[in-house]
């Protein structure tokens, strides 16, 4: 009960930190002024750590729904999951990053079709197979949810960088600005694809997994 509370007062808190837009980060100091300190540098080191852990997520949301997709039947798809999650590493840049949500958003899209059409009915074998996806599902959400701390720790980095270490820091911090913007909106969707599967597992006993349970 308190690892339930505690996942989704993380994940509440993620959706009511304020909205923040590409536009809305701190800028890089201009060419016109700003001292050379290492800040750009702190910047790329906030980035790479901030990218490690929101991989760590994706993949593990990428499995869980290549899972599910596989025991509903959705077979090509569930093989471009776990190719996609496979592939997905922690130098990922923001254009994987952003192919990986696509196909997330996708999968989740289809699972929940999938679910609600009344003719999906699973043997023992999807019935355990859908039960592995719904834990690695509440589990990638709950990672996503510890992303709040990262996120603030590379906006703040973002502040103290002068000229020098900016532009050492500018090809990297593309990957980080996406996740700040997108990362509550995604969850919300992942939220929903997690209600929707534990409503259809309770509905024909299949075991919902307590890592499932304390996402919700």
């Amino acid at each position: 009960m308190i690892a339930k509370k505690t996942v989704a007062i993380a994940i509440t808190a993620l959706f009511l930190a304020p909205a923040v837009s590409i536009a809305q980060l701190p800028k890089i100091p201009s060419l016109g002024g700003g001292s050379s300190s290492s800040g750009g540098g702190d910047a790329a080191a906030q980035q790479d750590q901030l990218v490690r852990a929101y991989v760590g997520a994706d993949k593990e949301v990428l499995t869980a729904q290549a899972k599910m997709a596989d025991a509903v039947g959705l077979k090509d798809r569930a093989a471009q999951l776990q190719a996609t999650s496979d592939a997905l590493g922690a130098g990922a840049t923001k254009e994987n990053l952003e192919a990986s949500e696509t196909m997330q958003s996708e999968a989740s899209q289809e699972i929940q079709a999938k679910l609600k059409d009344g003719n999906v009915k699973l043997d023992a074998a999807g019935k355990k197979k859908f039960s592995e996806g719904l834990g690695s599902l509440g589990r990638g959400i709950a990672k996503y949810a510890t992303l709040k701390g990262p996120i603030a720790s590379f906006q703040s980095s973002l502040t103290g960088g002068g000229v020098a270490g900016a532009l050492g820091a500018a090809s990297k911090l593309n990957a980080g600005r996406y996740i700040v913007g997108s990362t509550p909106g995604h969850v919300k969707n992942l939220s929903s694809t997690l209600n929707t599967a534990v409503s259809y597992a309770k509905s024909n006993d299949i075991p919902v997994p307590a890592d499932a349970t304390a996402a919700l």
